[in-house]
């Protein structure tokens, strides 16, 4: 790594002066980390010294002089007591322990940055994460949405997304794994209100064997078919009694929509799943709608629950806030790519 930086004695005296003096023999004294009083300010010079082609490049880049990078960089040598950079012919040059000091330095520095934002954020009632399970069938465009909208003011804020199911939801709940979750029930002893309303549809393969019986398809008749489920969601029953699907059909257990959605497409099985999930496949005429006696279709209510450790000002707070009010505006774009 090498800086362009002219050597000659016009402006650049001291730090010429500086640098050869590093560079012919001058004594270090041994780096004493109980007397150093090394500077983020000291390291912010060194690192645009390298990163803007010497001390000119540098001094621009900070709107201070290059006299005083001069004496700052001799300083923290000093105080170091190892060489950062050396003069070759007319040129400075960063040294090889300036190179490993270098790294560091940044990870110090961008460090030291973040623990600022991080407190930035608690003074106004952010925690350092939020951590959100969330319903399979929940759509991922209203998370993004509230995303959009809402961390362009909580910079540094880690979030934590997981899909989990009811059952894993609640033991996240109670165990203070997780501050938020979306979920079809509100577990005892926590609060939550409606977030949004699911449609889901019963659909398959179109040349599945159902469809070959040219007729209204009944529970007598799915009973005989494997049903694709996603693991613990709980979509066997829906929440309308009219809807109660045969408790000894075959089931195939797969982890998320996309999961059994790939599976239809190969012809195996049939399942509910939430209609906006599936209608990129209905309009391509890769799954139809089952024409079922009693109806192919219910609708589920997904709740937002709020963890013991949230409180009123906290950013999971503002967070589910940002969420409610997205999803009592809808409706809700649907990426076609991803429906």
């Amino acid at each position: 790594m090498k800086f362009s930086e002219s050597m000659n004695g016009s402006v650049n005296l001291g730090e010429s002066l500086t640098l050869r003096g590093m560079q012919m023999g001058r004594e270090f004294h041994p780096f004493n980390a109980r007397s150093s009083r090394i500077s983020l300010k000291q390291w912010k010079m060194f690192q645009a010294v390298v990163d803007f082609d010497g001390f000119t490049g540098a001094a621009s880049h900070l709107h201070i002089s290059q006299s005083a990078i001069s004496y700052t960089l001799a300083k923290l040598q000093e105080q170091l007591g190892v060489s950062l950079l050396k003069i070759e012919g007319r040129k400075a040059q960063i040294t090889e322990e300036g190179k490993i000091l270098l790294d560091r330095s940044r990870d110090l520095v961008r460090n030291a940055m973040e623990l600022e934002v991080l407190a930035e954020n608690l003074r106004h009632g952010w925690g350092p994460e939020i951590r959100l399970a969330v319903d399979p069938s929940f759509p991922p465009q209203l998370l993004m949405l509230a995303l959009r909208k809402l961390f362009p003011h909580s910079l540094n804020i880690r979030l934590s997304v997981e899909e989990m199911t009811l059952y894993q939801a609640n033991i996240a709940l109670h165990e203070r794994t997780a501050d938020l979750a979306i979920t079809t029930q509100v577990p005892i002893g926590f609060e939550g209100s409606e977030l949004i309303e699911i449609e889901h549809i019963a659909v398959a393969h179109p040349e599945h064997p159902l469809f070959c019986l040219k007729r209204q398809i009944t529970l007598d008749d799915l009973e005989k078919q494997v049903q694709i489920v996603i693991s613990g969601s709980g979509d066997r029953v829906s929440a309308n009694a009219n809807h109660l699907l045969p408790g000894y059909s075959r089931l195939w257990n797969v982890n998320g929509v996309d999961t059994a959605i790939d599976a239809l497409r190969h012809g195996l099985g049939y399942a509910w799943l939430p209609k906006y999930r599936v209608q990129r496949w209905l309009d391509e005429n890769k799954i139809s709608i089952l024409p079922l006696n009693n109806g192919a279709s219910y609708k589920s209510h997904l709740h937002i629950i709020f963890g013991s450790s949230v409180g009123p000002k906290s950013g999971a707070k503002r967070f589910a806030d940002v969420l409610c009010k997205l999803a009592e505006n809808g409706p809700f774009p649907v990426d076609p790519k991803t429906s």
